[in-house]
């Protein structure tokens, strides 16, 4: 099971670097007329459970993922942020829908060409980040390990 699980992930990963290479925002409906658009630094699938149906069959799965958004290392664990990625629904090759542990609608999409600002501000952005690679790595790997804890305790029986 752990086997196909991790594969599940993977392919949701996939989908999601596809949509992300070029640069890209999730946006979250919040219910108001604004939006919460946040540009992405990195999108990564932390885990994959499956959906159990009706019938004890496999129906779906549902992921929980942490988003890194651009200038995190300046605004803190404020801007990472932890998804429960439910109803993932792939639009389009550069669009995924899904719903948060919230009830939100949100979006996960490439950035639109006429963007140009957005694509302009996400290039300074990875010139930034590859010159201190290394300490980005440790800041990735710090709050990923505390967004997998979140994510399972999340889970657990009250």
């Amino acid at each position: 099971m752990q086997q196909e699980l991790d594969a599940v992930k993977q392919q949701m990963q996939e989908k999601i670097d596809r949509i992300t290479e070029p640069g890209a925002v999730v946006v979250v409906d919040i219910g108001i007329p604004e939006s919460v658009r946040i540009f992405v630094d990195r999108f990564d699938i932390l885990l994959a459970r499956p959906i159990i149906g009706a019938d004890g069959s496999v129906s779906g799965h549902y992921y929980w993922a942490v988003c890194f958004e651009v200038g995190f290392d300046q605004g803190g664990p404020q801007n990472v942020r932890l998804f429960k990625m439910d109803n993932v629904r792939e639009e389009r090759d550069d669009l995924v829908h899904f719903t948060d542990h919230r009830e939100y609608s949100c979006f996960i999409e490439s950035l639109d060409v006429v963007d140009t600002m957005g694509r302009s501000d996400f290039k300074q952005w990875r010139q930034y980040k590859n010159y201190k690679m290394d300490a980005f790595e440790r800041l990735y790997a710090n709050f990923s390990s505390e967004a997998m804890e979140m994510a399972l305790n999340w889970e657990k029986p009250l």
